[in-house]
């Protein structure tokens, strides 16, 4: 599962709110791009981190689904879930 900012920009406001500095923001905003583009390769299950309640909801339904898959489905040709 990956879990993804909105969009870039977004992720930028979020880190410097915090108090990131300039260069640090830049740094993981360049690694979470590098993670989204491997991520997507690795896992049909992207989850938009734009609205808490419905990302939790969403995250929460991908763990209902495969703790109820029968044991020789729960783990896939990428190594699990």
């Amino acid at each position: 599962m990956l879990l993804v900012p909105p969009s870039p920009e977004i992720q930028r406001s979020r880190l410097r709110r915090r108090g990131d500095d300039v260069h640090e923001v830049d740094r993981r905003i360049e690694i979470g791009a590098q993670e989204m583009r491997l991520g997507r390769e690795l896992t049909p299950f992207v989850v938009v981190n734009d609205e808490v309640d419905r990302a939790v909801s969403e995250v929460a339904g991908i763990l209902d689904l495969h703790r109820n898959l029968p044991p020789d489905q729960a783990t896939g040709p990428r190594g699990g879930a």
